[in-house]
């Protein structure tokens, strides 16, 4: 194995080494934050009634799957991506990758602000404890953002796959050839035909 080879396979496996860092973080920080958004009552000594929609939804994302599916559902529309782009290029670019690792690094802070905006818009009252201050109205800010974040993740990363359709479109274009300049070109010789033949009939009835 050529030293050229073997540093194209080294640069292979880190790639996907960092591919796969960045979707297992995501995928914990997106079960963290639907557990945080979607089970408000999640630790809290008194809950809904077992049978209503609250207590139902709560446990399903608490308790149940719900955390996970989500996470997951959205990793995987990011893995169908990074297929579309690989299948195109043949490679992965390692801008889909910082991609990737700018999303945690934004989502985070973002989140951060989003609950401590619900804090101020739903204050805490001024009890020891308030049985009915959780709900799922604590959920719309966070949840807005979240899904706003990740909307905006989505394009970034198809703009890279529409960029590479884009460029590859140009360069069919600059390489087909100028049909106007062959016509152009058929065009000047059959006048530069016509005009010879002119002359010659010219030089023959002067003769």
């Amino acid at each position: 194995m050529s030293g050229e080879t073997l540093r194209k396979s080294l640069a292979r496996l880190l790639k996907m080494a960092a591919l796969l860092a960045t979707w297992g973080f995501i995928l914990f920080i997106l079960a963290m934050f639907t557990e945080f958004i979607m089970a408000p009552w999640d630790t809290a000594i008194t809950q809904p009634d077992i049978g209503t929609w609250q207590r139902t939804l709560n446990d399903f994302f608490d308790l149940g799957p719900g955390q996970w599916l989500v996470a997951t559902a959205v990793v995987l529309g990011n893995v169908y991506i990074a297929f579309r782009l690989w299948l195109k290029r043949n490679r992965l670019p390692w801008r889909f990758i910082i991609n990737n690792a700018l999303f945690v690094w934004l989502l985070f802070p973002l989140m951060m602000l989003a609950f401590r905006l619900n804090s101020i818009i739903f204050p805490y009252p001024d009890v020891l404890y308030d049985p009915n201050y959780r709900g799922y109205h604590l959920s719309i800010v966070p949840g807005v953002v979240a899904l706003a974040v990740i909307a905006m993740w989505f394009m970034v990363q198809n703009r890279l796959h529409d960029k590479r359709k884009r460029k590859r479109q140009s360069e069919d274009v600059a390489r087909a050839p100028d049909v106007s300049r062959l016509v152009d070109g058929e065009q000047l010789t059959g006048r530069q035909s016509a005009e010879m033949d002119n002359s010659l009939l010219q030089d023959a009835h002067s003769q």
